[in-house]
């Protein structure tokens, strides 16, 4: 029986969905965007790359991981209620976001048009 419940609890852990970084629109207006980024534990975004000024605000704060297609990585601490101000990434620079901890991190970013 435990063996049974053991066997039935580790299929529905396989089949649950995992969770996904997601951004949520704020605002958009001729100046700038903004959204919400919800970052769950043990996720990575796509290779991607920002071309704008950007402030970003650590809503629920945590250490986020930058990771180039070199493998290059940079971690950064956004502190819960900080503010802090980015700028462009080099020309022909790309990242991918990785949470590798256990904590859902929380950020908002308005980025310069």
């Amino acid at each position: 029986m435990i063996l049974r419940t053991l066997l039935f609890v580790a299929v529905i852990a396989q089949s649950a969905p995992r969770p996904e970084m997601t951004r949520v629109a704020q605002f958009e207006n001729e100046r700038a965007v903004s959204w919400k980024s919800i970052i769950p534990p043990h996720t990575e975004s796509t290779m991607h790359r920002h071309d704008r000024y950007r402030t970003v605000i650590g809503v629920a704060g945590g250490t986020l991981k930058t990771v180039s297609p070199s493998g290059e990585t940079v971690a950064t601490n956004y502190e819960t209620g900080k503010a802090y101000w980015q700028a462009p990434m080099p020309p022909g620079a790309m990242h991918k976001d990785v949470n590798d901890t256990d904590r859902t991190i929380e950020l908002i970013v308005v980025e310069m048009k």
